[in-house]
């Protein structure tokens, strides 16, 4: 910047050309000048071209790094969808399980009902049949028992008259 400042100086200082706004400068103090620019500028511009090279470094690590981070993102979220759908599909399948279990356990206890239903039907029959059976049974025994009366009357009866 010095070096430029003194450019500026030998162009304010010059003698100025009447009626033309130009300004004579001595070209060898300008040459000089433009030398010790050149001299100074390589290592400016080295420096430059080494902050702009360090500077694209940084953003490509830093786009690689973001690249990186996205994928794991993207596998965390993938991992977490499929494990979401993994609960999802079990919680369906517990509760067609529960749903199965209701409908088994339904049928188990209507057919259980009929049983119990036929199996005293059943017993109902048996006793409705013993029961005629006991009856018809003391009928039999009540007409032996008059049959016998009778009988051992008739000879009471023969030996009266």
């Amino acid at each position: 910047m010095s070096l430029l400042n003194e450019v500026e100086e030998v162009i304010d200082h010059g003698p100025k050309i009447p009626m033309t706004g130009k300004v004579l400068v001595d070209d060898t103090v300008l040459f000089e000048l433009l030398d010790r620019i050149r001299a100074a500028m390589p290592e400016e511009i080295t420096n430059a071209k080494w902050v702009l090279k360090e500077r694209q470094r940084i953003l490509d690590e830093a786009q690689v790094e973001a690249q990186k981070l996205m994928d794991l993102g993207k596998t965390y979220v993938d991992k977490k969808a499929v494990e979401n759908e993994v609960v999802k599909q079990a919680q369906i399948y517990g509760e067609d399980i529960v749903r199965q279990a209701h409908a088994f356990a339904s049928d188990v206890k209507v057919g259980s009902v009929q049983y119990a239903d036929e199996m005293l039907q059943h017993v109902e029959q048996s006793m409705c049949d013993t029961l005629q059976s006991l009856r018809k049974n003391r009928e039999e025994l009540k007409g032996l028992a008059k049959e016998d009366r009778e009988r051992t009357s008739k000879p009471e009866k023969e030996k009266s008259e």
